[in-house]
């Protein structure tokens, strides 16, 4: 199970399909908030399905603040970082991660791509492909299944897009 997680693309997608092509083929499309809607369009496009919570900058619509998904027998924790204060910390996620047992956390916001495993559970950012910061470049994450298994990786976008 390959899964292709993003955040913060404010209706821009050129730079997530560029990449698309150095990645490969996912299986699932996972969008932490800030036009979580165009996971709708990406998940059309490359044909697998999509999951989104809204953002910040979202309109308030059909996906929730926060979600959690059971992937292959891992539970993924979704949401967006707003209200979770991720600007100052990571902690609230973290801690919120482990109320809902989950073995991975998921947010967007800062548009500065982080990963790190905390008490085992995997915290990540994907980072913006859009707007990064924080001297970062633009960033995409994937999330690979194998069994019992779990990696992720974030991708850096080559060349940005304007």
């Amino acid at each position: 199970m390959r899964i292709l997680v993003l955040a913060d693309t404010h209706g821009r997608l050129g730079p997530i399909y560029h990449i698309m092509k150095h990645i490969g083929k996912v299986d699932l499309i996972l969008h932490a908030g800030d036009h979580y809607r165009d996971c709708n369009e990406l998940a059309f496009t490359l044909e697998v399905p999509a999951k989104g919570v809204m953002g910040n900058c979202d309109y308030p619509g059909d996906a929730p603040i926060e979600d959690l998904l059971e992937v292959e027998g891992f539970k993924i924790f979704i949401t967006h970082g707003h209200r979770h204060g991720v600007k100052y910390g990571t902690n609230s996620i973290l801690e919120r991660a482990k109320e809902l047992g989950a073995q991975v956390a998921i947010y967007g916001h800062t548009h500065i791509s982080d990963f790190r495993v905390i008490d085992n559970i995997m915290i990540i950012n994907p980072g913006s492909p859009v707007q990064p910061r924080g001297r970062k470049r633009p960033s995409v994450g994937l999330i690979e299944i194998q069994g019992n298994k779990i990696n992720t990786e974030i991708f850096h976008i080559d060349y940005f897009y304007p």
